[in-house]
């Protein structure tokens, strides 16, 4: 019984927490003029993204690589399903159509990131190049181009 009330409670504070975040995301957005889709992609993207790299540098730690990559992708799969529940309660219209033209950039970046990856997946590199594989180091420099896209268009 105790573990049931221990997870409402903490379930409780997750939501309360993330509904104080946005909350806070927006007003740093505007104080900034960093612009709401660079605050979102970079900081809210960062903090909440926190659990995955933990769970996927423990991961690794263990030698339990598709537990890391499977982490990683099943995160991305469900976050954009996260979409589709968010057009039900958004009584607005279509959700997508009301979003920012600028984050056509991020899911753009997002595509190039994955298609990546899943290059990396097929093509098995023997060697690093460096400190990371080819594929990592892809990975990097559209995350770079995707965050200079986005401040310079704030």
């Amino acid at each position: 019984m105790f573990l049931w009330i221990a997870f409402i409670i903490c379930t409780s504070v997750i939501v309360y927490s993330g509904m104080r975040l946005s909350m806070y995301g927006d007003i740093i957005a505007e104080k900034t003029g960093l612009g709401r889709t660079w605050i979102g992609v970079v900081l809210m993207a960062s903090v909440t993204s926190l659990p995955e790299v933990v769970v996927s540098f423990a991961a690794v730690r263990m030698d339990a690589v598709d537990l890391a990559i499977g982490n990683l992708f099943g995160s991305n799969i469900f976050n954009i399903f996260i979409l589709a529940l968010d057009d039900i309660f958004f009584i607005k219209g279509p959700l997508l159509s009301s979003a920012n033209q600028s984050n056509i950039i991020s899911a753009l970046s997002a595509i190039a990131m994955t298609a990546i990856a899943i290059i990396g997946l097929t093509y098995r590199a023997e060697k690093k190049k460096l400190f990371l594989a080819w594929d990592s180091i892809g990975i990097a420099l559209v995350y770079v181009v995707n965050l200079m896209l986005l401040y310079m268009l704030k």
